[in-house]
């Protein structure tokens, strides 16, 4: 005989570890949000609970039918003379059950990886951040969730392109030579106490013979690098206008995806996975007074 494992189970139910983990951290971030934000957190909250409430309530109802259907199940296994038209007279109940079931748990995994994934970026957060709300202007009529999460994977592929992208070959020469210096100070010869010439990098054979030789010639050593390849195919963007257009597209990016989240509010829609909890708030964050001073 075997166990029908929907009714001999344990499941663990959402938890938020704010509660568990980090109420203190939780509270204190909460206490600084925008009333705005604040009030969305908690919508979040209590729907992520509400949500486990309806889950465990159609689970409760899917399982009292499922019950009788296992207790005749088990009954047709065990006779000679089998009655399996009352299985199937049960059956359809049971399935329907079933789909309620399923609905609900998956708006509980949905609502509740949204807040944990809310709760996870606040407590990730320095103790002197601070938030500020973001002013958004309402999404325009012809403005559609399916265009703007076009725009939002764009601006990722733009973003994970530009980091990605190599140094210039004049800043992998300068890297290459700053290497070369750092080595060549550790191949520096000094005199001890007793008369003997000694290097700092004397780890062993090798080593030693590079920090020399980075030392007593660093050009040369540059120079037979770069012949045996040590640049690879320079990028064209300068670190300093990379940094800067990367600022850019991040801010462009988070203000795609604060519309994102107000065609939600207005056309329906599940969130996506990776979707900023922040934008999702409607809040920058931004460091407090003593890190911005450092």
């Amino acid at each position: 005989m075997t166990t029908d494992l929907r009714i001999h189970h344990s499941e663990q139910g959402f938890s938020p570890r704010y509660v568990r983990e980090a109420a203190a951290a939780i509270a204190a971030a909460v206490a600084k949000l925008p009333q705005t934000a604040a009030a969305k957190f908690r919508q979040f909250e209590d729907a992520a609970f509400a949500a486990e409430a309806a889950a465990g309530a159609a689970r409760a109802k899917r399982d009292e039918k499922l019950r009788p259907v296992a207790a005749l199940r088990q009954a047709v296994a065990q006779s000679t003379t089998p009655h399996a038209a009352n299985i199937e007279l049960l059956a359809p109940e049971l399935e329907h059950a079933e789909e309620v079931f399923r609905r609900f748990d998956a708006e509980r995994i949905a609502t509740g990886a949204a807040f944990s994934g809310i709760q996870r970026a606040l407590e990730a957060l320095p103790p002197n951040a601070r938030f500020v709300a973001v002013e958004s202007s309402a999404p325009k009529k012809a403005d559609t969730l399916t265009g703007i999460r076009e725009t939002v994977a764009g601006l990722k592929r733009d973003i994970a392109a530009l980091e990605s992208s190599a140094p210039t070959i004049e800043e992998q020469e300068a890297t290459l030579r700053a290497a070369i210096a750092q080595r060549g100070e550790a191949g520096r010869p000094r005199m001890d106490r007793t008369g003997r010439l000694k290097i700092t990098d004397g780890s062993n054979a090798m080593a030693a013979a590079l920090a020399v030789a980075c030392w007593l010639d660093p050009e040369a050593v540059l120079r037979r690098m770069v012949e045996d390849g040590a640049l690879r195919e320079g990028g064209t963007v300068p670190a300093g206008e990379k940094t800067a257009h990367l600022a850019t597209l991040r801010a462009q990016l988070f203000e795609a995806e604060v519309l994102e989240e107000a065609l939600i509010q207005r056309d329906g829609g599940s969130r996506r996975n990776d979707a900023d909890p922040f934008a999702i708030l409607g809040i920058r964050v931004e460091a407090g007074a003593k890190r911005r001073a450092a």
